[in-house]
């Protein structure tokens, strides 16, 4: 069982067996994480609050990742798509997200992917949080 309170949505997901990379082979589509999207009023806003309650069952193996919104709002780096210095800057988003750890390879590294997050943002603009879980 699980509440949400007005954050983004966590994301759960089963990685290879094999800790390979969670990229498909080319040309097929790469796998989806499950996004809990249970969400109640961000906690605070209202006098009395309720949370909506989302159930989930987690199986051996699956990760769970909880990350602030500090980290999908963060400005990355898109190059251009025929390779020219153009670049353009947009937010991570969620789905930005969900690459970054496509191309991770092995086990899950936060560190990592924490460095990916900032390598376009010298200056850090709101909190950057990230939590896995990985069921043994």
């Amino acid at each position: 069982m699980y509440a949400n309170a007005g954050h983004i949505y966590p994301l759960v997901w089963s990685p290879p067996k094999d800790g390979a990379q969670l990229l498909e082979p080319e040309g097929s589509p790469p796998p989806e994480p499950i996004y809990l999207k249970v969400r109640g009023v961000p906690l605070g806003i209202l006098p009395n609050w309720n949370a909506v309650a989302g159930r989930l069952s987690l199986n051996s193996g699956d990760i769970f990742l909880l990350t602030s919104d500090g980290i999908t709002e963060a400005t990355i780096v898109h190059a251009s798509l025929d390779n020219q210095p153009n670049k353009s800057h947009a937010m991570l988003q969620q789905t930005g997200l969900w690459q970054l750890l496509l191309q991770q390879q092995g086990s899950l590294d936060l560190g990592k992917l924490l460095a990916q997050v900032q390598a376009c943002n010298p200056i850090q603009e709101d909190d950057q949080t990230i939590l896995s879980l990985e069921v043994l």
